[in-house]
């Protein structure tokens, strides 16, 4: 029998391959690579969390790794970099209406492999997952700041 923890692991890993192998023909058609893909996805939902630094805090890649994505998507027209009015060091991230195409395949696809996903899960026992995820990941981050 599993351990919660496995369980929790080998469903991420899962869905992760599901999620990537749905989006890959996206990847390809607009040339892209992983991380400049999710770079966009996350641009495309993070509100005012818009710097390159945000992306950093979020733990999925390394900052050289999203610096050289940022220019690689600056310079196919993709992305924008603002400068901040009140602290010009600071860069906002911001998409090119020459992404909207891309951002609407993702949501096709994304959606459905959400509604494959969740095939037979009630509304019930969605919300109930999501706020177990929820707490899941307030307690992953408490104890990430008792570590760093």
């Amino acid at each position: 029998m599993y351990d919660m923890e496995s369980i929790i692991f080998t469903n991420i890993s899962k869905y992760k391959k599901l999620y990537e192998k749905k989006l890959c023909n996206t990847y390809e058609k607009y040339d892209l690579r992983k991380i400049d893909m999710e770079i966009i996805i996350y641009l495309a939902n993070c509100g005012n969390e818009d710097t390159a630094r945000d992306i950093a805090n979020t733990n999925m890649f390394t900052k050289g790794h999203i610096s050289q994505s940022v220019k690689r998507l600056s310079d196919m027209g993709y992305v924008s970099i603002v400068h901040d009015e009140k602290d010009m060091r600071v860069q906002h991230l911001k998409l090119t209406d020459k992404v909207r195409p891309m951002i609407d395949e993702m949501v096709q696809q994304k959606s459905e492999m959400e509604k494959c996903v969740f095939a037979g899960v009630t509304e019930e026992e969605s919300e109930t997952m999501k706020r177990v995820f929820e707490k899941m990941c307030a307690n992953i981050l408490k104890e990430m700041e008792k570590i760093d």
